[in-house]
């Protein structure tokens, strides 16, 4: 059985090599190509392209890329010709992905979506394109599924898979053996974000609230996860020159979740997991003006935080462009951690919110679930190809 596979970002890599691995145990038979990131490549998958050429960010920077990406994409769809997988796996990376999805339901080959595009939030015209040219859909929040439901698309939904996620006692215990913890003090996690360009935009002002807060005669231990991808150097130096008291530590985010008492952190999967992990925070994010201004006059939604999204108010407090700054920084943060009650209930909402999210275990159902599709979709063309051979005839 062949399956053609492709994640574009880190996240999406993050979701396809556990996805993969899973599909791996359940038909050790499958042949596995596409795009992917090293957790992929590590599960069996081939690689066409480097992946590091999809990651393209913001609605604006990707325009000079899309020479490149057109060329990936008719490449892919040239594969799908000579090679007649059995099905498309496709993970998050919509703006591509869909194209692709489109190619692969004119040739007659099914489409596994995993990890669906937030038309909740914009770009509900997608939704048109994925009835059309997706066979499955398999979401990550449940209140998607029923957005699906809605237009006749086969959805499913297995849990999210960073439910039970967490670091073990022996990671904590390591962690707090490499960083210097005042236990007086309460822990502060201080995370901008995961790419380059987040750091460049976001870290400057985390860093001066920071040293605002300290002003204020609020002591703590802060402590920086640094996202694997990102230059340590470079975000060391500006801590450095910032003065904030910050530590800076490798390898160390899920283990931080279980020390925090607090978090400073840019939107994205992060603010999830702080979330699930029962950390209050503030959220924060910057982005090109041009960007900003698209996403603002297009968005459905009034917040960016996904636990503000699926309590449907908010929870944590946002801090996004003009009104992300040094002095709001200090503002908000003080107004939690100096506040108990505040705390408490922040918590209790986040707690409501990872029950809502279901069982560990997402991946594994997930796999599951694509291999009887698989399986089944097989079968059928199996049975379709019988009835189109002629019957032998004998003189």
């Amino acid at each position: 059985m062949k399956l053609l596979a492709v994640a574009g970002e880190p996240s999406g890599d993050a979701h396809g090599g556990p996805l993969l691995s899973g599909l791996k145990r359940l038909i050790p038979a499958l042949d596995v190509e596409g795009i992917g990131g090293p957790l992929m490549q590590n599960a069996g998958l081939r690689s066409l392209y480097p992946f590091s050429e999809l990651q393209v960010h913001g609605i604006v920077e990707i325009l000079h890329h899309l020479p490149r990406l057109y060329a990936m994409l008719w490449g892919l769809e040239k594969r799908l010709d000579a090679a007649r997988p059995d099905a498309l796996l496709l993970i998050d990376y919509p703006g591509f992905n869909l194209k692709l999805a489109s190619s692969a339901k004119k040739r007659g080959i099914p489409v596994i979506f995993y990890s669906s595009p937030q038309v909740w939030a914009w770009r509900k015209r997608r939704l048109s394109t994925i009835a059309r040219a997706v066979d499955l859909m398999i979401v990550l929040f449940p209140f998607e599924a029923a957005i699906y439901r809605d237009i006749g698309v086969d959805v499913a939904f297995a849990g999210h898979p960073l439910v039970g996620v967490e670091a073990s006692a022996e990671e904590t215990a390591r962690l707090r053996k490499r960083v210097t913890l005042d236990p007086s003090r309460p822990v502060v996690a201080v995370i901008p974000g995961s790419r380059p360009s987040e750091i460049e935009r976001n870290l400057p002002a985390i860093l001066a609230g920071i040293e605002l807060i300290r002003d204020t005669g609020f002591e703590a231990n802060f402590l920086m996860p640094l996202a694997p991808n990102l230059d340590q150097h470079r975000v060391e130096s500006l801590v450095e020159a910032s003065g904030a008291p910050v530590q800076v530590v490798r390898d160390a985010f899920l283990p931080l979740l279980k020390l925090a008492d607090i978090a400073i952190a840019a939107s994205g999967t992060a603010t999830l997991q702080l979330g699930l992990a029962g950390v209050p925070f503030v959220v924060v994010y910057r982005m090109s003006r041009l960007t900003y201004l698209l996403a603002k006059k297009f968005a459905y939604v009034r917040h960016i935080s996904i636990v503000n999204i699926l309590a449907g108010k908010e929870i944590v407090p946002e801090l996004l462009q003009s009104d992300f700054s040094a002095e709001s920084v200090r503002d908000t943060f003080l107004q939690i951690a100096n506040d108990p009650d505040r705390r408490n209930a922040i918590n209790g909402d986040l707690q409501a919110i990872a029950k809502s999210l279901g069982e560990p275990g997402a991946y594994g159902r997930t796999a599951e679930l694509i291999a009887t599709r698989l399986e089944n979709w097989s079968r059928r063309t199996a049975a379709a190809t019988a009835d189109r051979v002629p019957a032998r005839t004998f003189a």
